[in-house]
């Protein structure tokens, strides 16, 4: 059974062995280059959530605590919630986040191929429980971020599509807010 301890430590492993480590894909920048700052500084909260309705999620992205950069959402009831009610309910989710200042994004482990997504085809999990995960974080901040790395490269490899419908897609809502 997937404790809150052992989902800290794998997701912790996650970060450093895929997100952190230089990638070919992203100009040989880590996926997140952001991402051991945050482990680092203690700035992550990994949190093994309710479930079903999300109401413990919401209530988070209501109170986002700006204690940390990201709060990793993992919910085990996948089997409950498809991939497509999955990115309905995050779309959901986005309407109450962005005007706070925050965005969503989430995978879950039956979607399909996302096209700006990491390759972690080599990552040993540490326990054989599923789980999706769903990443709350300033939208302010990450825009910036995501200008920092634009100018060094990191998003070279993505197509026009993909770079607009994320990239570009969060800016303009930071901007509408």
């Amino acid at each position: 059974m997937l404790t809150k301890s052992l989902l800290q430590k794998e997701v912790r492993q996650w970060s450093e062995e895929v997100l952190e480590s230089p990638n070919e894909d992203f100009n040989n920048m880590p996926a997140c280059p952001f991402a051991k700052q945050s482990w680092n500084s203690g700035r992550v909260q990994v949190v093994l959530g309710e479930g079903g309705i999300w109401a413990d999620l919401v209530d988070l992205i209501k109170n986002f605590d700006d204690t940390y950069d990201v709060i990793v959402y993992c919910g085990t009831d996948y089997d409950e919630i498809s991939a497509e009610e999955f990115e309905d309910r995050l779309d959901v989710l986005a309407d109450v986040a962005v005007p706070n200042d925050l965005w969503i994004m989430g995978t879950h482990p039956y979607a399909d191929d996302i096209p700006h997504a990491v390759n972690q085809d080599n990552f040993e999990a540490l326990t054989d429980d599923n789980y999706y995960q769903i990443f709350v974080q300033r939208l302010g901040h990450l825009v910036k971020s995501s200008d920092s790395i634009e100018r060094k490269g990191y998003y070279q490899n993505y197509t026009e599509e993909n770079f607009n419908s994320l990239v570009t897609k969060r800016k303009k809502k930071w901007q509408a807010i």
